[in-house]
């Protein structure tokens, strides 16, 4: 059997999923799992069922469509925390 080679740029790879966990883990909502699925069926494709959206957030899994669709909820709740900010002050 070979010796299996590993990777050293890894995180260079996945860097960009690295930004996304830390934009989701400052402004991703409480109740995102059916933010997420709605966003998700938006774009055309069947959904998730809510354990892999939670996998997917905790890491667990890999999927660059789920992890797509959470970064965009809880891109819109953090427009919208700033334009409530606005409205109020």
């Amino acid at each position: 059997m070979s010796k299996l080679i590993k990777n050293s740029n890894f995180k260079e790879d996945n860097s960009h999923n690295e930004k996304a966990y830390e934009f989701i883990n400052k402004h991703l909502p409480v109740t995102y799992v059916e933010l997420t699925i709605s966003c998700i069926i938006k774009k055309g494709q069947p959904a998730p069922s809510k354990a892999l959206i939670r996998n997917v957030r905790n890491k667990t899994i890999v999927r660059n469509d789920i992890l797509l669709a959470l970064v965009e909820v809880a891109y819109e709740n953090k427009e919208a925390i700033e334009r409530i900010k606005l409205l109020t002050s």
